[in-house]
């Protein structure tokens, strides 16, 4: 007879997560996974899978919420592009400033995208959400004449995109939250008309 787990899936999920994000992946171990989700790993392994499955179940869930986040912005019938774009790009860098801590996808990105293919797609395929995200935003405006028409939407969206990593780490070097959102009034009034 199968036995049945005696843990929420979910709830052991986030702990991982939270595991990952707070040690990274690589110093995290099975042993701090089995201490901090309080499941041995006769039962991490057949659940999650090993640890990089485990991570990847992780960011998905993550990245998940993020989209949704991000979307919860980008709502139909938004009358301002420009009032979403400032929205979106605060939101980006939000978390961060206020958990003082970089994105989860961010930092795995700079620990195993130049050395993990799956992971590095998994991130890309994520960026490109966001992105579109942005570029909608973007060719909302346009058609409100409220954004150049002449910009390039598909790149200043993918700048926009990633400029949230680069505005965490002056916050994180500086400490000054006014500083970061004069770079996004700057990065607004570079395609407002």
């Amino acid at each position: 007879m199968a036995r049945t787990k005696e843990f929420d899936y979910e709830q052991k999920l986030d702990i991982a997560l939270e595991l990952f994000w707070t040690q990274g992946y690589h110093v995290t171990s099975i042993t701090d996974l089995e201490t901090h989700l309080g499941i041995n790993r006769s039962s991490i392994y057949p659940t999650y899978g090993d640890k990089k499955a485990l991570l990847i179940k992780c960011l998905t869930k993550y990245m998940k919420s993020k989209v949704s986040e991000y979307e919860g912005i980008l709502k139909p019938g938004q009358t301002d592009a420009v009032e979403t774009l400032r929205a979106l790009l605060k939101l980006a860098v939000a978390q961060s400033i206020q958990e003082d801590r970089i994105c989860l996808a961010v930092k795995i990105a700079f620990e195993l995208a130049l050395t993990d293919q799956e992971v590095r797609r998994l991130l890309a395929a994520n960026e490109k959400k966001i992105e579109h995200i942005y570029f909608e935003t973007l060719k909302l405006g346009q058609s409100q004449g409220s954004i150049k028409v002449d910009l390039d939407t598909k790149l200043t969206a993918d700048f926009f995109a990633s400029s949230s990593s680069a505005m965490f780490k002056n916050y994180a070097l500086n400490k000054n939250r006014k500083y970061i959102y004069d770079m996004i009034e700057t990065l607004i009034v570079m395609v407002k008309v």
